[in-house]
């Protein structure tokens, strides 16, 4: 028997099977995450760098807190469409997970990015741009958002280059401050509006109008 969120799993010729496509690029496919994607995610997340990289707490999870938080928000999340799993188009390799969180708003509806990509050796080779690409796009068509947000800490250069060639622009930024020395944490806010999308990524969208 098949669980609320256990969607059945696409075959493929020469790979293992993997979960329904939402939507696709010429890099990276988004599709839902299926219960077995809970080993990736927990060693994602374990990691001292991934935490340090997008945790406003700079601490990984444990097991149990990250089985928590694929179980009881990233699946639920998953069988609405608004988290993804990212998927390597050429092998079909899960490498990372993204999302659209804290929907809100009526006249002016809006959610928030998130993004990561678990796999190391899957870094600095525009896996990760496309899939930002890809869930933007996702939350101004599907979604129907007018605004897409998002936080980056300012150290993390890399991230903060890809959402500015991508058209986010910096709103606003703040200090938290971390644990009991109190380390200061370094937030840039950022948005972006479907028109400062298109206008930002016309080469991109023709290129993948054709995928």
């Amino acid at each position: 028997m098949i669980s609320e969120y256990e969607e059945p799993m696409a075959t493929t010729a020469d790979g293992p099977a993997i979960a329904p496509l939402i939507r696709g690029g010429a890099l990276v496919e988004l599709r839902r995450h299926h219960p077995s994607n809970l080993e990736a995610f927990q060693n994602w997340y374990a990691d001292e760098e991934i935490a340090r990289m997008l945790r406003h707490d700079q601490r990984p999870l444990n097991e149990i807190q990250s089985r928590g938080y694929f179980t009881s928000i990233i699946m639920p999340a998953t069988a609405r469409e608004s988290a993804y799993a990212i998927h390597e188009r050429l092998t079909g390799r899960l490498i990372g997970a993204t999302a659209l969180t804290d929907f809100e708003g009526q006249a002016m509806r809006q959610a928030f990015f998130r993004i990561v990509i678990g796999e190391k050796d899957a870094w600095g080779r525009g896996f990760g741009t496309e899939a930002t690409r890809l869930v933007v796009l996702d939350g101004f068509e599907r979604h129907k958002l007018d605004l897409v947000k998002l936080e980056v800490f300012r150290q993390n250069l890399r991230a903060r280059n890809t959402y500015e060639r991508i058209g986010f622009r910096v709103t606003g930024e703040h200090t938290e401050y971390v644990g009991r020395d109190r380390f200061p944490l370094h937030v840039i806010e950022m948005e972006i509006d479907a028109a400062s999308f298109e206008s930002s990524n016309r080469a991109w969208l023709a290129r993948i109008a054709d995928v």
